[in-house]
């Protein structure tokens, strides 16, 4: 994804160069995984000529969004007194977590006595 935002646009071969500056890679593995990634909905991509051009379906922050409420609402499915405990743990280790996240629970409880 880093990639593709970076640089939207680029056909497998492109992608698999710009990964094979930083490490070694089969070619087959970036194209199962950019082909994946399409499937998901997490990249569009054209045909163009003989090669299909992806580029990412969402920005850097609605695809981090997304991600975090895809795991957190799993595991507040699953058990949410231990997910927000937890939460609220690994945000209390930020010095202004506590009331980042206090300021956003008051503007939530706000917008919802409005409606």
């Amino acid at each position: 994804m880093e990639i593709l935002w970076a640089d939207s646009g680029q056909t497998v071969n492109e992608v698999e160069e710009r990964l094979r500056a930083k490490r070694d890679i089969a070619h087959t593995t970036v194209l199962t995984t950019l082909d994946r990634m399409y499937r998901k909905g997490y990249l569009l991509r054209e045909k163009q000529a003989k090669a299909y051009v992806y580029s990412p379906r969402y920005t850097r922050e609605q695809f981090g969004r997304a991600m975090a409420q895809e795991v957190l609402g799993a595991l507040i499915g699953h058990s949410a007194e231990t997910a927000l405990s937890t939460f609220v743990d690994l945000i209390s280790n930020d010095p202004d977590g506590l009331d980042q996240l206090e300021a956003k629970i008051h503007e939530k409880r706000r917008q919802r006595s409005n409606k």
